[in-house]
């Protein structure tokens, strides 16, 4: 599958753009030129933050490496302005592959793949841009033929969260990354199966979103954490066991 089919796939081409609460939004893929685009929206959203440890941000020689490889940035306009862009990441066998973090076995890194970091501008927020860039690029992830797909988002960040679990990929972990700052290990293994939450449900525990050490538990046991509920002082999470995926 192509470059252009998978535009089409997604309905992604800005010859089709889509409208959302009255805005038109055209998604394609970004190429370097919209560099100075994206480091200024990432700007944008740093000085937004309710938390800094909400958001990582990156260089400018970050996203050089990012674009050398085809279809690895994602990006949404509103009347030719950038309002979101999505970036996936290959880390091969390098240290920071997120696939150390769950236990995958070193002949099996060079089989992930990283939805390293999602921005939206403030004002275009709860419009799903998110989820339909991280759908795309799922695609895009599948049609390079990996296999491991992980990502990492604060526990201080429920509605990037909503929006990962949406995706399907689960809790897989809960540990300090970033110099410290607590971080969800998200991730999904792209051979299972689209009903999976049904098999997760079998041994279904939930837990308030505040309590890390009851989720690091649950996670030892063997536990993922596949949905979350949001209350209005919070959020809760389910999790199941892992094996009924295996």
């Amino acid at each position: 599958m192509d470059r252009s089919e998978i535009c089409s796939r997604m309905e992604f081409c800005p010859q089709s753009p889509s409208a959302q609460n009255g805005v038109k939004f055209e998604m394609d893929f970004l190429s370097e030129s919209s560099l100075l685009e994206m480091v200024s929206l990432q700007d944008l959203i740093l000085g937004h933050l309710p938390d800094p440890e909400v958001f990582f941000p990156h260089d400018r020689d970050y996203f050089r490496q990012i674009f050398q490889h085809d279809r690895s940035v994602i990006g949404v306009r509103v009347k030719e302005s950038l309002a979101a862009y999505s970036i996936i990441r290959i880390p091969g066998h390098e240290q920071d592959n997120l696939g150390r973090d769950i236990g995958l076995a070193e002949d099996e890194l060079t089989s992930v793949a990283h939805l390293q970091a999602t921005v939206v501008h403030p004002a275009f927020r709860g419009n799903g841009l998110q989820r339909k860039m991280a759908a795309a690029h799922l695609h895009v992830i599948e049609d390079l033929g990996f296999k491991h797909v992980c990502c990492t988002v604060s526990p201080k960040n429920p509605a990037s969260l909503g929006n990962i679990i949406h995706s399907g990929l689960v809790i897989k972990g809960l540990r300090p990354k970033f110099g410290g700052w607590w971080r969800y290990i998200m991730y999904r293994n792209l051979s299972w199966p689209r009903d999976m939450h049904k098999a997760l449900e079998r041994d279904e525990k939930t837990v308030v979103g505040s309590d890390l050490s009851g989720q690091r538990v649950l996670l030892n046991e063997g536990f993922v954490g596949f949905k979350m509920v949001t209350q209005s002082n919070g959020f809760v999470l389910s999790y199941g066991k892992i094996s009924a995926l295996q």
